[in-house]
């Protein structure tokens, strides 16, 4: 008889905080739903308690399903717990489901059993998923179900999840629930290590409000000995008991197969690994070997149909068998037939504890079987399996077939995972393995990890094997230096496509086109544009005599960038816009047409329509799941920033938000750089290993430099730290003179610095307002020689300058137009109170700030404009002129009200006279803790006993002492000043 265990012990408290989580036990008035995570060591009790869960939420009524990850082979199959879990709805609530297919048909993706739905097995489909919609779907779908009946949702093991279920889940972590639908998602917390890749995941789930975290401690003794008498067939010797306890380690299934152990007469000694062997050894030995075959498999369930093909019994000894592993509690059952460990421990020690001999056999039989019939398992098994036995043809093969299959659903990091799998099985010399190395850079490019796609192709560059193909080489060189563009490491694009043209020949067909097309993006990125021209108009004439149109439109998209150099800005919008119009909605050179229209437009200063370009971009590379891929990518991230420009700061953080998705390196640098200007802009308290996190990405990227130090100038010089601002700032330069060269940053990074250092100036002891002042003379020097340069190329690797063409950087660079006015500024009012000998007049002043803002409102910068009204109103009040003064305060204090820009509010608290309590009378200050509270003058006038007439000149009063335009206004500076409290 096997053996039963009693009721839950010593876990109340924990399924209590559980309950509570999901709202399964929700207050009066409160709307049941919620999110949790459950961690826990392996056998600590997560399956259990929640399964003790599941059982309270289906007795009150709720709508129960579980969806599982497994480990080895399953952890590559995309959505795999989904697709259990959408099946599971599907069965149970078909109208829910047909009613969100009808308006998200991605759904369709997670239910291979519907005889309309899209393939989801290894097997490509010739089309591919956004994984965003696929997550939408999801997360309607649950909604739906919520409406239908409250439901309780668990994913159970998501250590062992893929990455692309990891995202779903963080999504739906993220978002929650507004209707009754509960989620509960758990993993082992001892299978984790920094590298592992749930590892970062966490970090992002910590930080989601409301999301409840419930870690499960080992029981104390006394649980585990009330759980041990619990257990039917327990021994009763009290040192019997006592010696469970001491092993069992507060561990309850440790627990429970150490009473096993000792109801069979077995030792107690050894690890839990030989108690778990022990367990299986009691089966006879066809059982034994269909438990073996099972482990093997490495999954979750087992079907019935491999089973039996791999282990090769007659019907009646296979049933025979798994009704005795059931019985012994060794395996547990499901329908349709399939089979899996009661626990993964018991796997995972069947597994370790194989035979060579025994495991090769077994992987020859799933092999042999899963070639045959390629239905029964996704193609990631037959390639493990083959691999396994040494049949590496076959390995590489079926890994092929899994990565077009990530790549059909939108999982390019699977894909990946299987493309690098295929290459450690592939001999160096062998042929396949330029094209597998392509195919892989490919996938880390769309998946948003550029730093492992060059590595990838520099690897095969640089260990070609004996008799590499030259024309397979040259595409590498190609791919290497389109790919490259990306990052700032150092390549030299033009000696590697010189060699790539000396390995192809003369011969006009579609290899000397991809060469070509890298050998012009190399000539324009290197400012070689005569030569770019010549190069462009043979490589267009080879792709229209071929029918390459996307090539032919990659080159005319490459080619805008000289004929920018040459034309007005005009001409390059309306050849950009030609060719934008000729592509397909599913190009992905699309991203790259409507990031250059962007970036046009924003340099023009027309960021509206630069916003509506970009955000076009970031929705077109959401749906074709590049949202990672180079310039879909940039789309989003300038999108972010072009919306803090334009003063819509909660639009900019959403953009900028990763929706808790743990982004590839630099980009997860790149957007928290980008975030940080509006955390900088509203004061918010900033990590101060922030900084130091970011400057990791450095050597990469120099976007990664400048997103960190532009922010990094303000957090630093509001917290008065002059010494980590300049330090930050000098490493910062450094950095980007290596990768760039000359660059319109400068100039901007100028007048950031100029602008702190005039605040923190006074304060600072001489040798460190020395070094303010000389770091500030040299970047307003070099910035003062770029803003006389106009940009002929804003490639991603060294930004090129040529001087100015006919048209006024105010048309060309609208945004370093303004900040050049900005840095003037800025310099003038350094020098009035860094001590210089002849200080510029405050007339000079006032004009300088005039210009700046004025240059500012032309270019669109609502925060700038603000901040360089609130200096304007400083000169114009040292110029006596305080009516003038107050007014431009105001305009730039309506700003930051709206904005939340605190260090913005106390600067401009600053520019008024100064009023302190003294100043008030002791009548004033009860009037005026009475209207910080909302009060009329009708209430403060009953309140203190006084005519509404009198309240009403007390108040005119104190707007005037407080320089308030109003109530609100007069109120929320006494709170400042902290003449009231609350």
């Amino acid at each position: 008889m096997p053996l039963r265990t009693g009721p839950l012990i010593g876990r109340d408290t924990d399924l209590s905080r559980l309950a509570d989580a999901i709202g399964l036990r929700p207050a009066p008035g409160a709307r049941p739903g919620g999110v949790v995570v459950l961690s826990g060591d392996a056998g600590i009790g997560k399956s259990r308690i929640v399964s003790r869960l599941l059982d309270d939420a289906t007795e009150a009524g709720w709508f129960t399903a579980v969806g599982h990850c497994v480990g080895q082979a399953g952890s590559s199959l995309a959505y795999l717990p989904f697709v259990e879990l959408v099946g599971t709805i599907d069965a149970t609530h078909p109208e829910v489901v047909e009613r969100v297919l009808d308006t998200h048909p991605s759904l369709g993706h997670l239910l291979p059993g519907r005889p309309t739905a899209p393939a989801t097995s290894d097997v490509p489909t010739g089309r591919s998923t956004d994984p965003g919609q696929v997550a939408e779907s999801v997360h309607a779908l649950l909604s739906a179900l919520g409406d239908a009946q409250p439901s309780l949702i668990v994913v159970e093991d998501v250590h062992w999840a893929d990455h692309s279920s990891r995202d779903l889940i963080t999504l739906l972590l993220t978002r929650g629930f507004t209707r009754p639908v509960g989620l509960v998602v758990t993993y082992r917390s001892d299978d984790l290590y920094r590298r592992h890749p749930l590892h970062e995941t966490l970090a992002v789930w910590a930080r989601i409000a409301g999301l409840e975290h419930v870690e499960l401690a080992p029981l104390p003794d006394d649980a585990v000995r009330e759980l041990v008498s619990g257990i039917e067939g327990a021994p009763t010797d009290p040192g019997t008991a006592a010696e469970i306890a001491r092993r069992a380690q507060g561990n309850p299934f440790f627990a429970e197969e150490l009473v096993a152990s000792a109801a069979a007469g077995q030792s107690l000694t050894g690890g839990l690994s030989r108690v778990l062997r022990a367990r299986v050894d009691q089966l006879d030995d066809t059982a034994q070997r269909v438990v073996r075959a099972v482990a093997l498999k490495g999954g979750q369930f087992i079907g019935h149909d491999l089973l039996s093909r791999v282990v090769g019994l007659p019907d009646d000894e296979l049933e025979a068998a798994l009704a005795a592993a059931v019985e012994h509690h060794v395996l547990e059952t499901r329908w349709p037939p399939a089979y899996t460990f009661r626990h993964a421990l018991l796997g995972e020690t069947v597994a370790d504890g194989l035979l060579p001999g025994e495991r090769l056999r077994l992987h020859r039989a799933y092999a042999a079987v899963l070639a045959e019939h390629p239905g029964l398992a996704p193609a990631s098994e037959l390639a493990r399996h083959a691999a396994a036995v040494g049949d590496l043809p076959t390995a590489v093969t079926a890994s092929r077939a899994a990565a077009e299959a990530a790549m059909a659903v939108g999982g390019p990091q699977e894909a990946l995972l299987h493309l690098e799998r295929a290459l450690a099985w592939l001999d160096e010399d062998d042929p396949q393995r330029d094209e597998l190395t392509l195919r892989a850079s490919r996938a880390a490019m769309v998946a948003g990890d550029a730093l492992r796609a060059m590595d990838l192709l520099r690897d095969r560059l640089d260990h070609p094997g004996a008799a590499q193909d030259p024309g397979a080489r040259a595409d590498l060189l190609s791919a290497l230096v389109v790919r490259s563009r990306v990052l700032d490491l150092p390549v030299d694009s033009i000696a590697m496509t010189d060699e790539a043209l000396a390995l192809i020949g003369d011969e006009a067909d579609e290899r000397r086109v991809r060469v070509l097309v890298a050998r012009v993006q190399a000539l324009v990125d290197h400012g070689s544009f005569v030569e770019a021209a010549v190069v462009g108009n043979e490589v267009s004439l080879i792709a229209e005599r071929l029918g390459l149109g996307g090539a032919l439109a990659e080159v005319r998209t490459i080619l805008a960038r000289v004929l920018e150099a040459q034309e007005d800005l005009d001409a390059v919008e309306t050849h950009l816009r030609s060719i934008v119009a000729d592509l397909g909605p599913d190009d992905p050179l699309l991203l790259r047409g409507l990031h250059q229209l962007a970036s046009l437009a924003h340099r023009r200063g027309d960021l509206p329509g630069s916003l509506a370009l970009y955000d076009r971009g970031a929705d077109v590379a959401r749906r074709m799941h590049r949202e990672w891929a180079p310039w879909g990518q940039e789309c989003r991230l300038l999108g972010g920033i072009t919306a803090y420009e334009l003063g819509d700061w909660d639009g900019a953080l959403r953009r900028l938000d990763l929706a808790g998705r743990p982004a590839p390196q630099p980009g997860r640098t790149i957007f928290t750089g980008a975030a940080l200007l509006v955390r900088s802009g509203r004061g918010e308290p900033v990590d101060p290993d922030l900084v130091a996190t970011m400057r990791e990405w450095w050597h990469v990227d120099g976007l990664c430099v400048v997103l960190t130090v532009m922010p990094a100038v303000d957090v630093l010089g509001h917290a008065g730290d002059l010494a980590g601002m300049l330090d930050v700032v000098e490493a910062a330069v450094t950095f980007l003179d290596a990768a760039w060269g000359e660059y319109h940053a400068l100039v901007r990074l100028g007048a950031l610095v100029a602008g702190q250092a005039a605040t923190l100036v006074p304060h600072a002891d001489p040798a460190l307002r020395a070094r303010a002042l000389t770091l500030v003379a040299t970047l307003a020097e070099r910035g003062r020689r770029i803003s006389d340069l106009r940009p002929a190329v804003e490639a991603a690797i060294r930004p090129k300058f040529e001087r100015s063409a006919p048209e006024s950087l105010e048309d060309t660079s609208r945004e370093t137009w303004a900040w050049t006015a900005r840095l003037e500024a800025e310099l003038l009012r350094l020098q009035r109170v860094a001590g210089v000998d002849d200080p510029p007049p405050v007339a000079d002043l006032v004009g300088a700030w005039r210009e700046s803002v004025h240059a500012f409102e032309r270019y669109g910068h609502v925060f700038e404009t603000a901040r360089s009204q609130a200096r304007l109103a400083e000169s114009l009040r040292a110029a006596g002129d305080d009516a003038t003064s107050r007014d431009v305060a105001e305009r730039a204090r309506e700003v930051a009200v709206r904005l939340e820009a605190k260090p913005l509010l106390a600067e401009l608290d600053d520019v008024r006279p100064t009023q302190t309590a003294p100043d008030l009378t002791p009548r004033e200050l009860e009037v005026l803790a009475l209207l910080a509270q909302g009060l009329s003058n009708g209430q403060i006038g009953k309140q203190l006993y006084i005519s509404t007439k009198t309240v009403s000149v007390h108040v005119s009063n104190l707007l005037a002492k407080l320089g308030a335009s109003g109530r609100t206004e007069a109120a929320a500076i006494a709170r400042r000043r902290g003449l009231v409290t609350g």
